[in-house]
């Protein structure tokens, strides 16, 4: 029981850190996906942070090498 809850703990932390980093990015502009469709940070953050899945982030950059988009995807 303690392990669960530990672990549940953990990952909370890790969905708000992510949230709150994913947020500011969407405030500067850059555009977040998760498995191919547009998504709120906190949806980014809800998918990628599990104990039994793997998301991997894909940096889109502009023509000057700006970050526009982040898309986050399943591995499988």
């Amino acid at each position: 029981m303690y392990r669960d809850n530990y672990i549940s703990n953990v990952l909370q932390d890790a969905r708000r850190e992510l949230q709150q980093k994913l947020m500011k990015e969407q405030e500067a502009g850059v555009e977040l996906f998760v498995d191919g469709k547009k998504a709120a940070p906190d949806e980014v953050a809800r998918k990628c942070v599990q104990e039994d899945s793997v998301y991997m982030p894909d940096y889109i950059l502009d023509d000057y090498g700006r970050l526009k988009q982040l898309r986050f995807d399943k591995v499988e």
